[in-house]
């Protein structure tokens, strides 16, 4: 209670505190946190302090890393320049993770024996300075004019229930949820009854729940190269579905042939089904999730994980009591794959398509309308997107007309005229034809190639789905069609 609790009830606020500030920003102030309070964990130690004064740090170490992985998390949509670069950005994460895990907990039992608690503690306050200092080397990212500035997120409370009304209301992010959360209730169940596992059921030395928590970690490290190349080609339904199988099968392999052999397959094998499991899950949440909301999103993940592993753990216990090692192995063992088969359709139709070309992305992601959107949603405007080749001094759209594509320059220069006079060049990255999409009327420019140019055309019906259902998208592109009727009472410039 004292290592999740305290975590579990600061992460909403911090996923608050995401969606509001630089989370480069959030990140340097958490790490640096971490580092202070880990190094009074130190101090603490060294001077002898009674036992309640030092219990007092790992639930400040809680709330101090409670912003970290939402605030990573939620910046990595930013980042990536494709949501294939995003899920391989999320297997690495995992691999490095589960790879420090691995390596910090052989130190520790190195260092442990060498010296003492008081020098481990110092040497995890250095690491926590070292991270500090290595992400002074990431750009700042610049968050939305728009957050903060509505009567909507005039309040702590209510900007903080903006997470769980996405959870509410978003059939998909709440499966992905519940998938999370359900993996997690399994790694808290697991955290304990491996245990009873290798002390009770096999009689091992004590030295065996390491080393079976060991083959969990060398299991994730092993299992994110197979989970690359299924992630590369958008199978993340087919992993969770794979990865759960795995998990309940290597879960009661050691239930029913009880020697130690299988204990150690079965924690391999669950390394690997957990981390097919966790990482497709979370690029799901991250694909389905947008940028405003996504930092309070993930808060409430990181809470729902805490709580999940405390209940999971309390869960082995219970089991344990109740059913011995044995049939609490069975039991849990059955609990992912049954979780999978019940939402298996629903998981399906959130499956992804083919991998999408990164310049066509990028020029959506880019764009001011499609900013807001969630990556699942920019990415199927991407598969959309319809490209056109034309010459130098061909119309593409002629005033009066009936409008039904909205266009982004790929490449090349366009030339805007409003009743015969002309307005202003567009190039690579800009935009048109979204005025008379949005109002229903005729197109009110011309726009004429001065070169050869590539554009890409999204049909009517596509682009107002996306952007008129999503209200900030709605509202930017309404901004920019204010601008666009602004400059028609500005003075004419002269062509070049």
């Amino acid at each position: 209670l004292i290592r999740f609790l305290p975590g579990a009830l600061a992460a909403p606020v911090a996923g608050l505190m995401i969606d509001r500030h630089s989370r480069k920003l959030i990140l340097l102030i958490s790490s640096l946190a971490m580092a202070v309070v880990i190094a009074g964990a130190a101090a603490a130690a060294a001077l002898g302090a009674p036992p309640a004064v030092v219990f007092i740090f790992p639930g400040l170490y809680a709330i101090a890393s409670s912003a970290y992985p939402s605030a990573e998390s939620s910046m990595s949509p930013l980042l990536a320049r494709t949501p294939q670069q995003l899920s391989a950005g999320n297997v690495n994460h995992a691999a490095m993770e589960n790879l420090g895990s691995l390596v910090g907990a052989i130190v520790t039992g190195v260092l442990l024996t060498a010296t003492s608690p008081t020098f481990i503690f110092a040497v995890a306050a250095v690491g926590s300075a070292v991270v500090f200092a290595l992400l002074l080397g990431i750009a700042r990212d610049r968050r939305p004019d728009y957050i903060g500035s509505e009567s909507e997120l005039t309040g702590a409370v209510r900007e903080i229930a903006v997470g769980v009304r996405t959870l509410a209301t978003h059939p998909a992010l709440r499966l992905a949820w519940t998938t999370t959360a359900a993996l997690l209730f399994f790694e808290g169940f697991a955290e304990v009854i491996v245990v009873g596992l290798a002390l009770h059921l096999l009689e091992l030395p004590t030295g065996s729940v390491g080393f079976l928590n060991a083959g969990w970690g060398a299991g994730a490290v092993v299992g994110g190269a197979f989970l690359l190349m299924m992630l590369d080609r958008n199978r993340l339904v087919i992993a969770i579905a794979g990865g759960s199988v795995l998990i309940g099968a290597a879960t009661i392999l050691p239930a029913l042939v009880a020697v130690p052999a299988t204990a150690y397959v079965g924690w391999f094998t669950i390394g690997i089904g957990f981390v097919f499991v966790e990482v497709a899950a979370k690029t799901l949440l991250q694909r389905l999730g947008d940028d405003e909301s996504m930092g309070r999103l993930l808060g409430f993940l990181e809470s729902g994980r805490l709580l999940a592993m405390a209940l999971g753990a309390l869960a082995a216990v219970a089991l344990d009591e109740l059913l011995h090692t044995r049939g609490a192995l069975i039991a849990l063992g059955a609990l992912m794959p049954a979780f999978v088969v019940l939402c298996w359709a629903r998981l399906r139709a959130y499956e992804v398509r083919a991998p999408v070309a990164e310049e066509q992305y990028r020029l959506l992601r880019r764009n001011s309308i499609f900013e807001p959107l969630p990556v699942a949603t920019v990415e199927r405007l991407s598969h959309d997107l319809t490209p056109i080749e034309l010459t130098a001094g061909e119309d593409v759209i002629v005033q009066g007309q009936h409008g039904d594509r909205f266009f982004v320059i790929e490449s090349g220069e366009v030339e805007v005229f409003e009743g015969g006079q002309f307005r202003r060049h567009e190039g690579p990255g800009e935009s048109f034809g979204e005025i008379a999409l949005l109002h229903d009327v005729p197109r009110t420019a011309t726009v004429r190639t001065t070169e050869p140019t590539r554009l890409l055309a999204l049909d009517r019906e596509q682009f107002l789905t996306a952007v008129t259902g999503h209200r900030r998208s709605s509202q930017l592109a309404g901004n920019v069609v204010d601008d666009r009727w602004a400059s028609r009472e500005a003075p004419e410039p002269a062509p070049e």
